[in-house]
């Protein structure tokens, strides 16, 4: 049955309750974790882009274990982890999920007037290993190369050299490479096996009247790269054309003039350099709830009323709160006790010519009065859009010819990368967003998936509780 959402709550309320839920909800296996983490950031990206600060996003102290994002557990699984631990816990803003900027550079001299434009195949370097991997060398184009090589730009120490630019109308892919004078620190490994480094970008495209545009907002601030050596990192910038403008109405022209501007590159240090919590504040705390008779450990923790809960939570705020007065500079992101950081500006000019190659739209027009349904679906040589009537109370499914899952993108729900499937054929379903998130999908994700599929395959499953279900065909068989 199709649960309603309570319309008497805020807009930003019933987001983030759906949010919560996902984030909320144990999973069992790794790749599960980081896909319902992408399904959930990619809902936040695609439908409340532009709500949330650009510089100062929550940070937050946890009692789970991790110190990372990618580490991140449920909130049921910490409060079975142990007694209660002040463990400092960042979460980078709701961004953390995102369109991929892939970079790599090649710089062999620190002087730049010695450097060697060595960096004009960033994506055939890297289109193996990019979230939305394909073979971009025959479909990419150099950026502003004139007789001196491509434009690279120095601040503070730091190089970036724009290399080049792929456009499918879809979306806009740009290669970069960053280079900076001093050793980079070490860096984390997220769990898709690549180190986390953020941007802060803004874009400007001469088509529309916008002005400057928060790259987020058709997005992510993460990176999809590599560090080739101490100094060097390597990225590509994706920004979801159908994310920022599809209520709005705007096309993109096949040809258009860009404004680039990165402010601040940001990567979270291997090391722990964020301060411990102090030894007074931790005896305040456990004094208090001694006080309030509550004891510390994890039994006591099981046997706690509901009140109690509510007198622990309490105390544990004070005490979260008095941390962060000592240390405020934990409440802002990036920030140099999580980051390592890189200060601009940079500012690029150029222009970009759309390569509409294997693009391929389907305009299926089938949606009714509630919004259930389907306008159209796009397949490009990397990514299948889903395009919908906005509702958070759906969520699109894409299932390839095969029955496989593709995955949603870490930057928009309503897009796959089309790597590693058949994509001749696709099922489109629809389902209740809560229901899809709390059921549905933990029996793909199950680790005895393929002997459930000898009785119910997950098609059959969707095609049982799916509120829609579309079949497209993009080659005729």
């Amino acid at each position: 049955m199709k649960q309603q959402t309570d319309t008497s709550q805020p807009y930003d309320l019933q987001l983030d309750h759906k949010i919560k839920k996902v984030l909320d909800s144990p999973f069992p296996l790794p790749e599960q974790v980081e896909q319902a983490k992408k399904e959930a950031f990619a809902k936040i990206n695609g439908m409340a882009a532009g709500k949330i600060s650009k510089e100062t996003q929550g940070t937050a102290i946890n009692r789970g274990h991790g110190s990372h994002p990618a580490a991140k557990t449920s909130r049921q699984a910490q409060k079975h982890s142990g007694s209660r631990k002040f463990q400092k816990t960042f979460f980078p803003g709701l961004a953390v999920a995102g369109a991929a900027i892939f970079c790599c550079i090649y710089f062999t001299n620190t002087d730049v007037s010695a450097q060697v434009p060595i960096v004009s195949h960033i994506f055939e370097k890297l289109e193996k290993n990019l979230e939305f991997s394909g073979e971009y060398a025959g479909l990419a184009e150099p950026v502003g190369q004139d007789a001196a090589g491509l434009e690279s730009i120095t601040a503070n120490g730091t190089t970036i050299t724009l290399s080049e630019a792929y456009c499918n109308g879809a979306a806009l892919y740009l290669s970069l490479s960053i280079h900076s004078q001093d050793p980079l620190p070490d860096t984390f490994i997220g769990q898709d096996g690549k180190p986390v480094v953020e941007h802060r970008t803004s874009v400007d495209f001469d088509f529309d009247e916008e002005g400057e545009i928060d790259w987020l907002n058709g997005g992510s601030w993460h990176t999809d790269g590599e560090m080739l050596d101490e100094h060097t990192y390597a990225c590509v910038i994706r920004f979801d054309f159908g994310q920022y403008y599809a209520e709005k109405g705007v096309e993109i022209p096949d040809s258009f003039h860009t404004k680039l501007s990165i402010s601040k590159i940001a990567g979270t240090k291997l090391e722990d350099t964020r301060p411990e919590l102090p030894q007074e504040l931790q005896e305040q705390y456990e004094t208090a709830m001694k006080e309030n008779g509550l004891g510390l450990t994890e039994e006591d923790q099981r046997q706690f009323t509901e009140e109690q809960k509510d007198t622990e939570q309490r105390l544990f705020n004070e005490m979260r709160n008095a941390y962060y007065e000592l240390y405020p500079e934990r409440l802002t992101y990036p920030n140099q006790y999580d980051n390592w950081i890189l200060d601009g500006p940079w500012h690029f000019e150029f222009d970009v010519t759309r390569n509409n190659s294997d693009v391929i739209r389907k305009d299926i027009n089938d949606v009714d009065e509630n919004g259930l349904g389907i306008i159209a679906v796009t397949k490009t040589p990397m990514e299948l859009t889903v395009e919908t009537e906005e509702n958070l109370d759906y969520f699109p499914v894409v299932l390839d010819a095969d029955g496989n899952l593709m995955d949603a993108s870490s930057s928009s729900f309503n897009t796959v990368s089309t790597s590693g499937h058949d994509t001749s054929k696709v099922d489109v379903y629809i389902c209740d967003y809560i229901e899809y998130m709390d059921e549905l999908k933990g029996y793909w994700w199950s680790e005895d998936y393929e002997e459930k599929a000898k009785v119910k395959t997950f098609r059959q499953l969707l095609d049982e509780r799916a509120l829609y279900h579309k079949e497209i065909l993009f080659e005729e068989p």
